[in-house]
């Protein structure tokens, strides 16, 4: 069986996109970024019962980690230009899930993203997301409607989940890049300790059994 890590927020799209590969027979590690204190705790929890339900539906024991990622956040914001602060979130993601995937012996890492969302999810800084990890990165979503994955969420189970209040991450910026060029991020990286930066961010890292 292929093992996948699996990011995973308490929205709508990356708890379809982890059924899917469920569904598909994948054995399944998920990841969850907390972006506290730009948030509340609430989208752990969200999420953590997303988890729970995934794992009771397909009768399985899920390992789920959470990650820190609001330290990162702090430094984005003190030290880059605020308009690549989505990208540089994506990136940084994709590598502390790219060594956690190594840890776990996992082969791909999944995300449930789809093109036509704005931040990080338009095609170019899809691309240059990816250039920044070596990993093979699984998008199950990716050509979906936003209707289509509400109507699958809602079929699956997932969608009440997602819905429930909670605080949304407020270090999003109010005019992010959409058009990102690569030279242009790796120099905003240039301006932080990116392996200093992940190594505290795996070094924190907790992680628990669910289901």
């Amino acid at each position: 069986m292929v093992k996948v890590l699996c990011l995973i927020s308490s929205g709508i799209d990356s708890p379809v996109a982890m059924y899917k590969m469920l569904e598909t027979g994948f054995e399944v590690v998920a990841i969850h970024f907390d972006n506290q204190p730009f948030t509340d705790q609430k989208p752990f929890e969200k999420t953590k019962k997303i988890v729970c339900f995934l794992a009771e539906k397909f009768h399985r024991k899920i390992k789920l980690y959470k990650i820190n990622h609001g330290l990162n956040q702090a430094e984005f914001m003190r030290n880059c230009d605020n308009r690549h602060r989505c990208l540089l979130c994506r990136r940084f993601m994709f590598r502390i899930a790219e060594k956690i995937a190594a840890q776990e012996s996992c082969k791909y890492l999944v995300t449930g993203e789809n093109l036509g969302q704005v931040c990080s999810q338009t095609l170019q800084n899809m691309t240059n997301a990816l250039k920044s990890v070596d990993i093979e990165i699984l998008k199950p979503l990716l050509s979906y409607d936003k209707q289509d994955i509400i109507n699958l969420a809602k079929k699956i189970g997932t969608f009440e989940f997602s819905i429930e209040a909670a605080v949304c991450c407020n270090a999003v910026p109010q005019n992010p890049v959409t058009k990102s060029r690569e030279e242009s991020i790796k120099f905003e990286e240039s301006k932080i300790d990116v392996d200093k930066l992940i190594k505290s961010s795996i070094d924190r890292a907790e992680s628990e059994i669910v289901g």
